[in-house]
């Protein structure tokens, strides 16, 4: 039941959010001195991380938007600066939470990956997140299924894929120490994830892990 009301709050987020979606995209517009840093890009799991402090830098911006989908991250392309010197992509969950098909998501991902590459951002594919294990068993399901296409098709571009479930959904679902909702992330599962990250930036800058 918890879950069910949980999925409910999410639709509604998204469709009450379409105001707060284009006020944060008309602010990535404005913006025009991020092109010497790593790009993080996503929905709201993404936007709600304090990057720079969690990876002890200066030198990563925030592009997630809360409530984001495949075919979000295709509209806004066109604020995405050229030629960040990394970038790391995590989208899809709320594609499949509001019941789009695996590959529907996965052919509009790949879509993200050319124009990306187009603007000369080495990407890193990020694996989506499962959700937790009060969720119907569809919905992890279809997560599955999407990731195994994600690092077979990271495999075979030469992309790196990193598996962000082996750590926060070892188990196949999120682990309830890592989220308050099933869905969304507590400091503990961000702290996780900065350390994967950390270990993945690819260039000299200020960026210091401990």
């Amino acid at each position: 039941m918890k879950y069910i009301v949980l999925i409910f709050i999410l639709f509604g987020w998204i469709n009450a959010s379409s105001i707060y979606y284009q006020h944060k995209v008309s602010q990535f517009k404005m913006l025009t001195n991020d092109e010497h840093k790593i790009l993080m890009l996503g929905d709201s799991i993404t936007e709600r991380g304090l990057w720079n402090e969690l990876c002890h830098t200066d030198d990563i911006i925030n592009r997630g938007i809360g409530g984001d989908t495949v075919q979000g991250i295709i509209d806004r392309m066109d604020y995405i600066h050229d030629n960040h010197p990394q970038g790391f992509l995590m989208i899809g969950i709320n594609d499949l939470l509001n019941g789009q098909s695996v590959h529907y998501v996965f052919n509009n991902y790949k879509k993200i990956i050319a124009l990306l590459r187009e603007k000369n951002i080495p990407m890193v594919i990020q694996s989506t997140l499962h959700v937790g294990a009060d969720a119907p068993d569809v919905y992890n399901k279809r997560v599955q299924e999407l990731n195994a296409l994600l690092e077979k098709f990271a495999l075979e571009q030469n992309l790196l894929f990193l598996d962000i479930n082996k750590t926060l959904a070892p188990n196949g679902y999120l682990e309830n120490k890592y989220s308050l909702d099933g869905l969304h992330l507590n400091g503990a599962a961000y702290v996780q994830w900065s350390k994967i990250l950390s270990n993945c930036f690819n260039y000299t800058s200020t960026v210091k892990t401990k």
